[in-house]
């Protein structure tokens, strides 16, 4: 085999070199998609510092979202806020119910200082009320200075379906089982039960008092007693007398 001679291979070797190592070495590195740090999105939702980054969504914000949707989030901002070709990161924390949901946030950290963000979530199917977005950037103004940081607006929705009613949550109404629907005939009233008859106390007839009892009095036949006398002894006469005579015709 015919060897080449040195000065060939030497451009060859550094043709390769330049092919495979100069792109690492010049090109910034590739950004990641990846979990966001708790912490920094702990502290999003508080304060507003000055800067262009603003966020629109489709649907818009205030539209009522049911589980299963996607929300697609657009973040903008004006790349001439920063020198640098390159950012530390740009950040987007998913807000259910008042409470960070790590599994729908998402960061990609390095970015490109290109002015655009796009990121997607998709509203959980357990129950929820309300969904908030918010997007934070931050970057370096200086060689080795410290991170500065803008916030976007902050866009939020009402849920509907899984729990969430797409309105303010109402306290649950309690049913009475027993209540009577508005649209039904009302219950006949069932007679209530008989009130336990108190014992009847026996009552002592008041005693007959002599005194206070009227005895008729019968209408005098005479005005004394001697008219009754005669009147005995004529009677006794004339049974003697009817008695003889009896007598007397019963020997005839």
């Amino acid at each position: 085999m015919r060897c080449l001679p040195f000065r060939r291979r030497a451009l060859m070797g550094a043709t390769a070199f330049s092919v495979v190592v100069l792109p690492v070495v010049l090109l910034p590195s590739a950004a990641r998609a990846d979990a966001p740090n708790p912490s920094a999105c702990r502290s999003l939702y508080h304060g507003t510092p000055p800067g262009s980054l603003t966020i629109t969504t489709d649907p818009p914000s205030g539209a009522v979202l049911h589980p299963g949707d996607t929300v697609e989030v657009t973040a903008t901002w004006d790349t001439s806020d920063w020198p640098r070709p390159v950012l530390h990161k740009v950040l987007d924390c998913v807000l259910v119910d008042g409470e960070v949901d790590y599994g729908l946030s998402q960061q990609e950290k390095p970015t490109d200082n290109d002015g655009l963000y796009r990121y997607r979530f998709t509203v959980p199917t357990r129950p929820a009320a309300r969904i908030c977005d918010r997007v934070r950037l931050s970057g370096r103004l200086v060689e080795d200075g410290p991170h500065v940081v803008q916030k976007s607006n902050t866009i939020c929705f009402p849920v509907a379906g899984a729990g969430g009613t797409g309105t303010p949550v109402k306290p649950a109404e309690v049913v009475n089982q027993a209540a009577t629907p508005a649209d039904a005939a009302p219950a006949p009233l069932e007679p209530a039960p008989p009130a336990p008859e108190a014992p009847v106390e026996e009552v002592p007839a008041p005693a007959l008092e002599l005194s206070a009892v009227a005895v008729p009095t019968l209408p005098r036949t005479g005005s004394d007693a001697a008219m009754l006398a005669r009147l005995g002894s004529l009677l006794v006469v004339l049974g003697a007398t009817v008695l003889t005579a009896r007598a007397a015709l019963s020997r005839s």
